[in-house]
């Protein structure tokens, strides 16, 4: 009788199958969320490289301008892809000596070998991504410092 008694205890505290799939369930959801935040931090991360990368270029351009009393003269011909290569080469060589990278120039988003290059527009120098990356248009960065994307900008 002693056994029986052992063995009822046993059963008792044991999992039923039901109860089993019940947590399987519970953690399968709980994984699930882990992905999805996991996935928007890695975005939002990228994206606030990105903005650290355009201050850093801006601040860079600043250094340029303030050692050379102008803005960079990159010339960029009309003769085709390996133009534009030697048009981000010049950028980047131009700027490097202020402390951007090659990589200062590559969103983490895209990651790839082509620089994000820069653009001038009505004599006011200002940078912007080659893409929208983020979901919210390019991220542009003025001549003020102060960056934002194209969505908001054009809402305004």
């Amino acid at each position: 009788m002693v056994k029986q008694s052992g063995l009822r205890r046993a059963s008792a505290e044991a999992l039923t199958q039901f109860e089993l799939l019940i947590v399987i369930g519970v953690v399968a959801v709980l994984a699930a969320l882990l992905v999805s935040v996991t996935s928007a931090m890695r975005a939002r991360a990228q994206r606030l490289q990105c903005t650290a990368n355009l201050r850093t270029l801006y601040n860079a351009a600043n250094l340029y301008v303030q050692q050379n009393g102008s803005w960079p003269q990159i010339s960029m011909e009309d003769t085709g892809d390996s133009s534009f290569q030697d048009y981000a080469r010049g950028w980047i060589a131009a700027l490097a000596p202020f402390g951007p990278t090659q990589q200062t120039w590559i969103c983490p988003t895209i990651q790839n070998d082509k620089p994000t290059s820069p653009y001038e527009f009505a004599r006011r120098p200002w940078f912007i991504e080659t893409a929208d990356v983020h979901g919210h248009g390019n991220l542009i960065i003025f001549s003020d410092g102060s960056v934002s994307d194209l969505k908001t900008v054009n809402r305004r």
